[in-house]
């Protein structure tokens, strides 16, 4: 006889209770959607009588709006990169910048002032 539990739990009783948790509960085999015209076979794990379809759960998931399909208001923004400080509209809260230009020169002398910073720290010895 072979025994679903580990081998230091070898009792009868406690066996039996074991492969009772373990195992699936079953609706029986061959079950067919009860609603009339529909021939779909249901799963022998589902406790309805009635197919997904039939059952309206996928409405749920339709009705409720997607992040991007709900409209973001506009607001005006000054330009991150002081050079241009120029006025735009958006309706993305995270945009700094008026256009990919100003955000790459943004990032360009950010990079230029952080190698700056960098040859000034080398010249300065570290005790190690």
């Amino acid at each position: 006889m072979e025994y679903r539990t580990s081998r230091g739990l070898r009792g009868r009783r406690l066996s039996v209770q074991v492969d009772d948790m373990t195992k699936s509960k079953t609706y029986g085999g061959g079950r067919v959607c009860t609603v009339s015209g529909c021939e779909t076979r249901l799963s022998t794990y589902n406790p309805s009588s009635i197919c997904a379809l039939h059952n309206g759960g996928w409405k749920d998931e339709l009705k409720r709006p997607s992040r991007k399909q709900r409209p973001r208001e506009e607001m005006t923004r000054y330009c991150s990169f002081e050079p241009c400080s120029r006025e735009f509209v958006t309706s993305n809260p995270a945009k700094k910048y008026c256009s990919d230009a100003c955000r790459m020169k943004a990032f360009q002398a950010r990079a230029v002032a952080a190698r700056q910073m960098g040859l000034g720290e080398s010249l300065v010895r570290r005790a190690s």
